[in-house]
């Protein structure tokens, strides 16, 4: 005979709060598993042990569901750049660049789904409030970050908008490579590899190390050698 604890939870036994944390966490252990286009609200609610309108009761829709799902990813995402920039020296403006870049790479390197969703404009609701709140905190590590490097080297406010992009361009594509295995015959980073995740990292501070160098330099002016 199954014991209390085997039996998943009702929508009546949870509490509105856990019932709408268990969605989400349903959600994105459904997208780890089967991908977005897999994805249904009746599955999660399945998987969440509550009936089928308990996620449309919560979300209204897929899409406000995969938005909070996506919000909490965002929100996780943010705390890694923290726990990473506690790690590196207050007034070292190169290391905390450097910290927030491989918290991202990190991340998306352990959360394949999660990270592949968070940008799917398509799927999520771009006026949701936690989405926004918690991509806020995202950019501003990256801003606060491009902001410390400029001052520290003296380089134009004017080059932060596309030093800003450059970074991000870099460490968004490198792993997006990565999560969809296009560098596996050239680079040595093969998804199936027992390593793989771990040499995907060290190859992402590398790329880190050459792209700061290049962020901590003042533009050459056109036409000069």
């Amino acid at each position: 005979m199954a014991s209390r604890r085997d039996i998943p939870p009702t929508a009546d036994t949870y509490h509105h709060g856990a019932l709408r944390e268990a969605l989400i966490a349903a959600a994105e252990t459904l997208l780890r598993e089967q991908g977005l286009e897999a994805f249904t609200l009746r599955e999660c609610a399945r998987r969440a042990g509550v009936s089928h309108a308990a996620p449309a009761h919560h979300f209204g829709d897929a899409r406000g569901l995969l938005s909070a799902c996506a919000a909490a990813g965002l929100a996780r995402l943010a705390d890694t750049m923290d726990g990473y920039l506690s790690l590196a020296p207050a007034g070292d403006a190169t290391a905390r660049l450097r910290a927030v870049g491989q918290a991202y790479i990190d991340f998306a390197l352990t959360n394949r789904a999660l990270f592949q969703l968070m940008f799917r404009r398509d799927r999520l609701d771009p006026q949701d409030a936690a989405l926004r709140a918690a991509g806020q905190r995202v950019g501003d590590a990256l801003r606060d970050s491009i902001d410390a490097l400029l001052a520290e080297r003296r380089l134009p406010a004017a080059e932060r908008g596309q030093r800003i992009l450059l970074a991000w361009s870099l460490v968004h594509g490198y792993v997006t490579l990565v999560l969809e295995q296009q560098t596996g015959e050239l680079f040595g980073l093969a998804a199936d590899a027992a390593d793989s995740g771990a040499a995907a990292s060290a190859m992402g501070a590398e790329l880190l190390r050459l792209l700061i160098d290049g962020l901590a330099r003042p533009v050459a002016a056109p036409g000069s050698a």
